[in-house]
This record gives C-alpha cells, sequence and structure tokens, in this order.
C-alpha cells in the first residue's frame, strides 16, 4: 500500500471552525449548511481489484484527481492521479491506494467537517450516509468557512455563533447568550495607543476561550470590544460561568498598564423546553443576543454613573454614610490549605449578627466576604428581600475631589422583592483592607434599599 502525503492545508482551526486569514465578515445565514448540501453529482468509484488503467479513465472522465475504493457498500480507500502516476495500466489499485481515508456524515455541519479535514492534514474528504454520497474537497468547503474570522483576535465573527445556536435549537437543546463588553476600553487607546488596545482585546479574547467547554460553547468577536459565547449551559450555569471570566479578566496584566482590565455582561436564555413550530430559529437567536446585550449594557451604564458621578463622595465621613444603620463591627479572613473562611459581623442599634462562610482557598478573598456580609445583613434586615450575588470585582476608583484613582471593589446583586427584581451595584475604594472594602461595597449597593427597609426590634442574635 502507499500511504498517501499529507496535504499542506492553508488554514488556521479555531475553536472546532477552520477560516482562511482575510478577516471579511459577512451577514449570517439563517441555515447551518452541511454536507450534503454540497453534493452535485452521483460518485464515480472503483473496486481494489480494478486496473489502474481504469481509475486514470474515470478521473479523466470526471475530471478529478481523486477516487474512492470501495467493496461493496464500504469505502475502503482511495486512489489518487499522483498514486496512478508511473505505475503499470494493469496493475490492480488494491497495490497503490490509501486505505487512511476520511469519512463524513452527509447530515455534518460544514464548519464541523473542516475542522475535521484540518485535523486529519487532508483536503478531501468522503461523505456517507447509508452508503457513499460523494466527496468534498477543501476548496468546496472555503465559500462558507471563510466568510467570518477576525485575525487579531482569531476568532469566528457572530454569523458563525449565529449558525452553531440555531444548529443546537433545531436539535432540541436550551442554549444561553453570554455578551461581554470591556469597559472603558476607549481609555486604553486614547492613554497608550492602538497597539495597547489591540493587545487588551487579544488577551480579553484568550482569558475567555481559557474558560469554555469548546464541546458546549462557541465563541465569537462580535464587533468592536465586544465577545459573544453560545453555551448549552442552563442559565444558572451560564451565569456563574460569565462571572468566572469576568474574574479572570481582572487578572489579566499588561506591561505599562496602570488601570484594571474589566468586562461587563449580561446572560440570557436556558429556559425554554421545545421550540414552537411557528417561531423561526433565527429569529430566537437574535432575540437571545438581544437581551444579552440590553443586560450587560446595564451593568456597563451602571458601573459608568458609579465611577463617575458617586465615587467622588468616598470621602472619610461619606463612607460612614454608605449604610448609616449598619456597622461592620468584626471582620476575618483565613485561609488553611485548600480552604478559605470568610466571616463577618454586623450590628445595627441593639441587634448583632456573625456570620462565616467557607470556600475553596483559591476563591477570591473579596468574594468569600460579600457572601459571608450577605449572609448576615439578610439575617440583620430579613425583609429587605433576595439578594443574588451576581459579580464581585476589582475596579479602578477615580476620586475626581482628590484628582486620582484609586483601587476599589465593584459588587454586583441582583434585588427581588415583591416589586420586581432589580440589578445594583456598589463600589468602595480601598481603605483599611480589601476585605473591608468588599464588604463597604455590597453595603453601598443596598444602601437606598436598607434606608427604606423597617429595622427590626433590637435583640443579640448569634450562630
Amino acid at each position: 500500500m502507499v500511504k498517501q502525503k499529507p496535504v499542506e492545508f492553508p488554514f488556521t482551526l479555531l475553536r472546532g471552525a477552520f477560516y482562511n486569514g482575510d478577516g471579511q465578515s459577512r451577514k449570517a445565514q439563517t441555515v447551518m449548511k452541511k454536507l450534503k448540501d454540497l453534493i452535485r453529482s452521483s460518485p464515480v468509484w472503483v473496486n481494489p481489484s480494478h486496473p489502474v488503467r481504469a481509475a486514470v479513465m474515470l478521473m479523466k472522465g470526471d475530471n478529478v484527481d481523486v477516487l474512492p475504493v470501495m467493496e461493496g457498500d464500504q469505502v475502503v480507500g482511495m486512489v489518487t492521479a499522483r498514486q496512478a502516476l508511473g505505475v503499470h495500466e494493469d496493475v490492480p489499485v488494491s497495490e497503490v491506494m490509501s486505505t487512511d481515508v476520511l469519512l463524513l456524515n452527509a447530515e455534518m455541519p460544514i464548519r464541523e467537517a473542516a475542522a475535521k479535514l484540518v485535523e486529519r492534514g487532508v483536503d478531501v474528504a468522503f461523505v456517507v450516509n447509508d452508503t457513499l454520497a460523494g466527496m468534498v474537497r477543501a476548496i468546496d468547503l472555503l465559500p462558507v468557512v471563510s466568510r467570518s474570522y477576525d485575525p487579531l483576535t482569531r476568532l469566528p465573527w457572530q454569523d458563525a455563533l449565529r449558525e452553531w445556536s440555531i444548529d443546537k435549537l433545531r436539535t432540541g437543546h436550551e442554549i444561553s447568550i453570554i455578551f461581554f463588553d470591556i469597559d472603558r476600553f476607549g481609555q486604553f487607546n486614547k492613554n497608550y495607543d492602538h497597539v495597547t488596545g489591540d493587545r487588551v482585546l487579544e488577551q480579553v479574547a484568550r482569558t475567555i476561550e481559557r474558560e469554555l467547554d469548546p464541546d458546549l460553547t462557541i465563541l465569537c468577536r462580535y464587533g468592536g470590544d465586544e465577545f459573544a459565547v453560545a453555551t448549552l449551559y442552563m442559565i444558572d450555569e451560564a451565569q456563574q460561568l460569565a462571572a468566572r471570566i469576568a474574574r479572570r479578566v481582572e487578572e489579566i496584566q499588561l506591561p505599562h498598564v496602570r488601570e484594571t482590565i474589566s468586562v461587563s455582561y449580561g446572560v440570557f436564555g436556558g429556559r425554554r423546553t421545545r421550540e414552537r413550530e411557528d417561531v423561526h430559529y433565527a429569529a430566537t437567536v437574535d432575540d437571545l443576543i438581544v437581551r444579552a446585550s440590553r443586560l450587560c449594557l446595564q451593568m456597563k451604564q451602571r458601573k459608568g454613573s458609579l465611577a463617575m458621578l458617586q465615587l467622588p463622595l468616598f470621602t472619610a465621613e461619606a463612607e460612614e454614610r454608605v449604610a448609616p444603620r449598619i456597622q461592620v463591627t468584626g471582620i476575618s479572613y483565613v485561609a488553611q490549605g485548600k480552604q478559605a473562611q470568610g466571616s463577618v459581623e454586623l450590628t445595627m442599634g441593639g441587634t448583632r449578627v456573625h456570620r462565616q462562610v467557607s470556600g475553596d482557598a483559591k476563591q477570591p478573598a473579596e468574594e468569600l466576604m460579600v457572601q459571608a456580609a450577605r449572609d448576615a445583613l439578610l439575617e440583620l434586615v430579613p425583609n429587605l428581600g433576595a439578594v443574588e450575588i451576581q459579580s464581585v470585582s476589582k475596579v479602578t476608583v477615580n476620586l475626581q475631589e482628590r484628582n486620582e484613582q484609586v483601587d476599589g471593589v465593584m459588587v454586583a446583586v441582583e434585588l427581588k422583592t415583591l416589586s420586581g427584581t432589580q440589578l445594583l451595584f456598589g463600589v468602595a475604594p480601598v481603605r483599611e483592607n480589601l476585605y473591608r472594602t468588599a464588604v463597604n461595597a455590597l453595603l453601598h449597593a443596598l444602601n437606598r434599599h436598607l434606608a427604606k427597609t423597617p429595622a427590626p426590634a433590637g435583640k443579640q442574635l448569634s450562630m
């Protein structure tokens, strides 16, 4: 047997798809094409016992340079014009053919098929259903898979995400969309240069990518400083994933960049059961993207208003007014081995509550402190409502009165009351330590609602 020489493949494999390097983007199609859509003619093949002469004649007649080799209904190999070159015409095909062939199902999406070609290092595959359906070459797939690729981040554009999402909905899966937007991205270009801005985009893309399971998600650059993820995770898991990614982004360090790199995000989806027959899948995907992007915008706008308007009020006296009825009377954080414990004591009037939370030592300490403070706060003010922590982030705080920037913590919470659900944000600058700052940020987020909530009768509460 003659082993087929691997073909040099002029494309790059990126997250389950294969793209060329032109970076062009076109309007998303509403249907993900499959291999069967590329089959144009009935396949021609030879048997292992056929002479090379027959294979050469068929190749010339069909104007191709490769043929599948069949035994019954099974593809057992292939023969190429190069393999037949210089071989006596009466030699059986079985003596020159390759047995290492790539077989792909006719229902396979084209992007997935392209990825298989890249992985195997070949430029031809045979399409099968119950039997041989045809043959595809890399060049056949190029018009579909090469139209949407961003050379800077090495990610597909949004049409790939739409196609992936539509395909998952068609097969009965639930999907969620996570929409990310880099905070204050224009400042990186303005304060440094566009090269630094490009580095920020690249690093954010890689950071998001590292947190994703390629079997359950697809990541794209949506446009400008925006990224989007489609995932099979339900809404709770998707929110946890988004929060974890936001934390990882804040850990990015770039030379000469003083500001903390951070992202806002919105998550929507994962609540449906089966798609209604009269609802278009593409419209459903568009709706999920729009809703996720709106939630992301809300987070970003709230961050901006807090940083530019409220933060200058954080003088030493103003910090006491964050939650005037509540005092932080105790706080501690201890990490031993793989475990960590954070404890917070809050006092309001004659009522004192101490709560302790345990977690993984790898979890950021400020997250553990916010959880402990939330638990203590809900015990202290039981009629406040349900408080769900959405994110705890390190941020750069602009203190306008002092014309300086300091480190701080921002906390985003979802408050559910009888009147509805609200997404609230609180920010506090670091003064004593990061632990107390995180607790102050939580109180700042809930300050207005705490002021409207009746205080309980004074009594001493214990664990």
